[in-house]
């Protein structure tokens, strides 16, 4: 059976991945848990999301179908923060993969659904749920229940001794810092090179004291080893999309929605501008319109690489739709324009730059006689290369592909 859950925490704490870890520890009586833990990002858009927009999902082999449901729903009923304004909870219990859900489940990550969507395929195909409140949670539970992964990634989160929550977490940097010096590019965004931070660990009252992500499940286990903190109570290593760009649509400008992730090809139509706070903005154009692509001020040292770009840059966008504006989350540069600068000529005989001659009359040297007619133009040195460039771990989404793992493209990863 497939176990789904959504939606259980809240702004304030508790957290659905440490659910499904305890959950996991008391089913495994019943049966046999198969594989990795799923842990599914969302539709990183969604309006009501609380956090990081992530449902779990377990497989399990038992025949004791009602143990199952009721200490599942136990769990939950004793692991949820039913005080959240914006906390609705869900949970499903499925017989089987289905095709039906796994088309749900794509979808989940990359559109809005309705709550009413999920209440009917659950009804049509006889699918055990329960939800609580608006059941906003069905919609991730059910969704991570049939989640197919052609892409994946790993991420190994550490859970707080119960004593410890809302309080300060001690993480020892140095050992942060080692860790991933060991084991990069096997492990990513644990820390922030160019903003000198640690970036794997919340800063929540919730249970999770850090997670590691990364390719390779050996190189995780490598890092927390070498990481010293406060008491471990429990660990999980979960499958997840995170990393994937499972996110993503193709599309035109003129296809985009907003709450939706996009990759578009175009070229910059007009120079990049900074409004107050650091906000970078600049028009993206292709055959079927124009859009407003963003780098905001969380993502720091990006900026840098936007402001580079002129007129006539050929790129691809990634990033979410909001009001109108795609927000980046990273470029690939596929052509650079040529950047010019005119002058006055300068002058064949003597090398001193000539003067204007009055309108329309061209220009020339006072002191040689020699005339030209109009203005020189020389080929400016470009402070940028094709290729990627992404935002820093300190602002990259869940579901971003960083590019440490796009493995034979021209990248120029962030740290």
């Amino acid at each position: 059976m497939f176990i789904g859950i959504d939606d259980t925490d809240s702004e304030r704490g508790l957290c659905t991945t440490y659910l499904a870890a305890v959950l996991m520890e008391r089913l495994s009586p019943l049966g046999q848990l198969v594989g990795h833990p799923k842990l599914i990002r969302l539709n990183p858009c969604a309006r009501y999301k609380t956090r990081g927009n992530a449902a779990i999902a377990l497989e399990l082999e038992s025949d004791r179908i009602e143990d199952v449901q009721e200490i599942a729903l136990q769990t939950l009923l004793e692991l949820s923060d039913f005080s959240g304004m914006n906390t609705n909870h869900g949970l499903v219990i499925a017989p089987r993969q289905m095709p039906q859900i796994a088309a749900f489940y794509r979808r989940a990550v990359t559109r809005i659904l309705e709550i009413d969507e999920a209440r009917r395929l659950l009804d049509r195909e006889g699918i055990w749920y329960r939800g609580f409140k608006k059941g906003r949670g069905l919609i991730g539970a059910l969704a991570a229940t049939g989640a197919v992964l052609p892409d994946y990634t790993y991420e190994l989160i550490a859970y707080r001794e119960r004593a410890r929550w809302g309080t300060p977490r001690f993480i020892d940097e140095d050992s942060v810092w080692r860790a991933d010096g060991l084991t990069y590019p096997r492990t990513w965004d644990t820390v922030d090179h160019h903003n000198n931070r640690i970036v794997f660990a919340p800063h929540s009252a919730d249970p999770v004291l850090f997670g590691i992500r990364g390719s390779d499940p050996q190189a995780i286990q490598e890092a927390l080893d070498t990481i010293k903190s406060e008491p471990i109570e429990r660990s999980v290593l979960y499958r997840t999309n995170q990393g994937t760009d499972a996110h993503i649509l193709e599309g035109s400008v003129v296809d985009v929605r907003a709450s939706e992730s996009y990759r578009l090809r175009g070229f910059v139509a007009g120079s990049p501008q900074s409004i107050a706070g650091g906000h970078l903005f600049f028009p993206l154009q292709d055959v079927s319109g124009r859009i407003s692509c963003a780098a905001f001020e969380p993502t720091k040292n990006f900026r840098a690489t936007i402001k580079q770009l002129i007129v006539g840059d050929e790129l691809e966008v990634y990033g979410s739709v909001q009001d109108g504006t795609l927000n980046l989350e990273k470029i690939n540069v596929l052509h650079l324009a040529d950047k010019t600068e005119t002058s006055a000529p300068l002058c064949p005989q003597c090398k001193k730059r000539m003067k204007s001659a009055g309108k329309g009359q061209g220009y020339r040297c006072r002191n040689c006689k020699t005339h030209a007619e109009g203005r020189m133009s020389r080929l400016l040195a470009r402070n940028l290369e094709t290729g990627y460039y992404e935002v820093p771990a300190c602002a990259r989404r869940h579901l971003s592909k960083p590019l440490v793992r796009m493995i034979g493209e021209k990248v120029h990863c962030s740290r």
